[in-house]
């Protein structure tokens, strides 16, 4: 009996252990999805939308529940200007059809020490130009090497990348919805958000940007400069997109700097502000 009893109990703490390998493997599954990525350049007479599949691990399987990725049925219009640095513009809050910003310029023709991929006159705004400088600088001395993949992008710009991830996803709205913004929902429409890279993964875009010591350097540094990730890690279910290392935007010194001291993340912080 002694023997029966030992062998069961020996088979349960086996279940157990088992239990915890794989909710933990769950876990760190979930966390390092860095999905099929949005890598279409700004709109430009000339332009062909050909955007590059880049795809590590599959989004989350969807449901017919409602689900942290789900656009709310209430939209509404954004309560800020669109030029407004802490204008909140996600999921529920909608930059309109016409708005573009009035300062654009060519990131790459205004600072030096940062490759444009495939030399793309990728645009952004004024504003940011002189601390965009300042960040490069900083990151080229610490000895990283910084790329941008994508800047400012149109309303129908946006539409043509969501079209085009709608369709490499099968018409799976809900997969979609995890990883690309819909047009009036992407902060890339404001001119003042980039997705970076590094000639440490040939300037790819996608989730092994996370491991590059670029990524790790903007992490602890692009705050400074008034630049702040904007889906974190963990965070999913308040942003309502994937984790996106590459995903930056500014809003400016003093701002970002409030924002750290609050403990927030870029949503929260401008939830609270809006």
């Amino acid at each position: 009996m002694s023997k029966i009893i030992s062998a069961i109990i020996a088979f349960i703490l086996s279940a157990n252990t088992y239990t915890v390998v794989y909710t933990q493997e769950s876990r760190e599954e979930i966390e390092q999805t860095a999905i099929v990525t949005e890598d279409i350049v700004q709109e430009t007479p000339e332009e062909e939308i050909s955007p590059v599949k880049a795809v590590t691990r599959s989004p989350v399987a969807t449901s017919n529940t409602s689900s942290w990725w789900d656009y709310p049925s209430d939209i509404k219009g954004v309560t800020r200007s669109g030029d407004d640095l802490l204008v909140l513009v996600n999921k529920e809050y909608q930059l309109p059809s016409t708005y573009a910003p009035t300062d654009l310029v060519s990131i790459c023709s205004n600072v030096t020490n940062l490759r444009c991929v495939n030399n793309t006159n990728f645009l952004i705004r004024n504003i940011l130009i002189s601390d965009l400088q300042e960040m490069v600088n900083a990151a080229t001395q610490d000895g990283m090497d910084l790329s941008i993949r994508s800047a400012y992008r149109s309303y129908a710009t946006q539409q043509s990348t969501y079209n085009y991830w709608l369709s490499v996803n099968g018409g799976n709205v809900g997969v979609t919805d995890q990883i690309s913004a819909r047009p009036g929902h992407s902060q890339h429409q404001l001119g003042t958000t980039l997705d970076f890279s590094s000639g440490e993964i040939n300037d790819g875009l996608g989730g092994t940007f996370a491991s590059t010591q670029a990524s790790k350097w903007l992490a602890d540094n692009a705050w400074k400069y008034g630049f702040v990730i904007g889906y974190p890690a963990g965070y999913e279910s308040v942003t309502g997109y994937m984790y996106e290392s590459w995903h930056y935007r500014y809003i400016g010194k003093a701002n970002a700097q409030d924002m750290i001291n609050s403990g927030m993340i870029l949503e929260l912080y401008l939830r609270s502000k809006n």
